[in-house]
């Protein structure tokens, strides 16, 4: 179960760290495992190394924790040390800390938000364990492991591309490495809560509101109450079947709540205390499903204008800042959508959070990208480890409508068809209250589009990447969808075209901001009328990094956004903004 962190005081780790580059991964012998003293080269120790002998005067050790590269944490390694923009392998980083336990603490955890993409992470020598996954967060438990006084953290950060990896070693993006979120410190009661989950569903004129929690150190004694303030509601939670959980619900009047919506973003404080412990979130209530070939939001239908974007600032990298994230809001705002794809992997959660305050629908993913080995029983389970603590880190966002479990996987793979479908229960039994994706692609036959892909009979809605008018065919292709009108839900949730900012010449010439401006105007008038498809989130917000992308248009970057990646607008956007304003008045 993720740790939540969010609501809770937490000391903050965040500054200037030490990073060591180890490209020959000699240092393992280091810092690492002990090992037997005849497998190591001359000079080095089997004990760990966490300063200098101060016994040597002028100490020549090649490697010492505490004279690296100076660091900002959380960022992107190779953007704070340009010369190291390209590298691939481990990165050693280290920082001391003051214990931050207190009289009445008994616990203490230490959180990643992210590390990319393989984590080993060390407490005063003691290995506290590993992770996989360079998007969602994780954390050990270092009660134990903290002494008095001054400690020292140290965690081997590995972005190697692994061809059994998630995402395997080909993207579309670019491998920023780094610990590119928060590292904090949380300390909690004996008896705390780890998580709790708030789910909305909707029963005539009732607003039911079910609370969840996990506790850890719970006896037979302890209860475990849930409020929301601003609604006098106040209840017990009930110990279920698992010792950890336990669950109530309150049913509400809808002339009572205000239902969270793009038009009224509405957020309630709901606090949770278990003994000593109490965390609270601001959640907004609201009931997501489809209904047909509709997606209804509070049992209203609703078209979603949306558009995709990647994790990533100029000169960052993927470390984004509230800043960055408030100045994405503001583009997705002025575009008019109410809906957002945050491709191809978890975003940080300060995403979701602002969505939440905005009123602005998201699509979340994990990396299940292209062709990862699903039929490797390993990769399966570090699969569901994403999905788990993605939907776990999550699952309060009122935001937060879709999850989507892969991206352009290949649709004739018979093992890839079993593991999708068993992936969409996996999500379901984690969190049944959201639609469950993912982005397919369709077919071309004699009669015209269509989805052939088996995947659509287990999802809730059917995304398709189609790139009519760029890679193949017309712009306004997509008007030969072959519609079902009862048929599953249809969400583009790829499309577009490539231009270089300030080049400009004929609607016909490639590259120019008139030839992309032209691709928008086709495809917007292709899905506005078809009625399976329920809305669309183009290819992409702004320019990105995308290592494949040489040319002498793209130099290193994909140039498909509205957006250059310095935020400069092309003739797209504003193509862009007027379809979805036409269709917010049609609304």
């Amino acid at each position: 179960m993720e740790l939540l962190t969010y609501p809770r005081e937490t000391t903050s780790l965040d500054g200037i760290w030490q990073a060591i580059p180890d490209q020959y991964e000699n240092f393992e012998n280091i810092y690492g495992d002990v090992v037997d003293e005849d497998d190591l080269p001359t000079g080095f120790s089997a004990e760990p190394i966490y300063e200098p002998d101060a016994s040597i005067e002028n100490d020549p050790a090649d490697f010492n924790i505490y004279d690296g590269y100076s660091v900002e944490i959380p960022s992107t390694f190779g953007e704070e040390i340009p010369e190291f923009r390209h590298y691939e392998g481990w990165v050693w980083f280290a920082r001391t800390f003051e214990n931050p336990l207190e009289a009445d603490d008994d616990r203490a955890f230490l959180r990643f938000g992210a590390v990319n993409y393989k984590a080993d992470v060390w407490l005063n020598g003691e290995k506290l364990g590993s992770h996989e996954g360079g998007y969602t967060p994780f954390s050990f438990d270092v009660t134990d492991e903290l002494q008095e006084g001054e400690n020292v953290v140290v965690v081997r950060m590995d972005n190697y591309r692994y061809e059994d990896g998630i995402p395997n070693d080909a993207t579309d993006w670019y491998n920023f490495g780094g610990i590119n979120r928060s590292v904090e410190v949380v300390t909690v009661p004996e008896t705390y809560v780890r998580n709790f989950k708030v789910e909305t569903t909707l029963d005539g004129e009732d607003v039911v509101v079910s609370i969840s929690a996990w506790v850890d150190g719970a006896d037979d004694g302890t209860t475990v109450d849930a409020s929301v303030p601003e609604l006098d509601q106040e209840l017990e939670l009930t110990r279920t079947a698992s010792d950890e959980a336990f669950t109530g619900e309150a049913v509400l009047s809808r002339e009572e709540v205000s239902l969270w919506s793009p038009e009224d973003p509405r957020l309630y404080t709901v606090a949770v205390t278990a003994g000593a412990d109490s965390v609270s979130d601001e959640v907004g209530f609201r009931e997501v499903e489809v209904d047909g070939s509709d997606i209804f939001l509070n049992g209203e239908p609703i078209w979603l204008r949306g558009i995709a974007l990647h994790e990533e600032s100029a000169g960052k990298g993927r470390a984004l800042d509230i800043e960055d994230v408030e100045e994405r809001f503001e583009w997705i705002t002025e575009l008019g959508c109410n809906y957002a794809r945050l491709a191809h992997y978890p975003h940080t959660e300060e995403m979701a959070r602002k969505a939440d305050e905005e009123g602005i629908l998201l699509w979340e993913e994990v990396p299940a990208y292209w062709d990862i080995e699903f039929g490797d029983e390993a990769v399966q389970d570090l699969y569901r480890q994403q999905l788990r603590e993605l939907i776990q880190r999550d699952w309060n966002r009122a935001s937060v409508a879709l999850w989507s479990i892969a991206n352009e996987t290949d649709h004739e793979d018979e093992t890839r068809n079993k593991v999708l479908s068993e992936m969409v229960e996996y999500v379901r039994g984690l969190d049944d209250t959201r639609l469950v994706t993912a982005a397919c692609f369709a077919d071309e036959t004699d009669d015209g589009i269509e989805i052939q892909d088996p995947l659509e009979a287990d999802l809730d809605v059917v995304g398709i990447n189609e790139y009519y008018g760029w890679y193949y065919g017309e712009n306004d292709d997509m008007q030969h969808f072959q519609e079902e009108p009862d048929g599953t839900p249809v969400l583009i949730s790829e499309t577009g075209g490539g231009a270089k900012w300030g080049k400009h010449g004929d609607a016909d010439e490639r590259w120019t901001e008139e030839f992309q401006a032209d691709i928008y105007r086709g495809q917007t008038a292709a899905v506005a009328d078809n009625d399976q498809l329920s809305g669309m989130a183009p290819w992409i917000l702004f320019d990105f990094r995308a290592p494949y992308r040489q040319n002498e248009y793209q130099r290193g970057y994909n140039r498909k956004g509205v957006l250059d990646q310095h935020g400069r607008k092309k003739q797209a956007f504003h193509v862009l903004r007027n379809f979805y304003s036409e269709q917010r008045r049609q609304d």
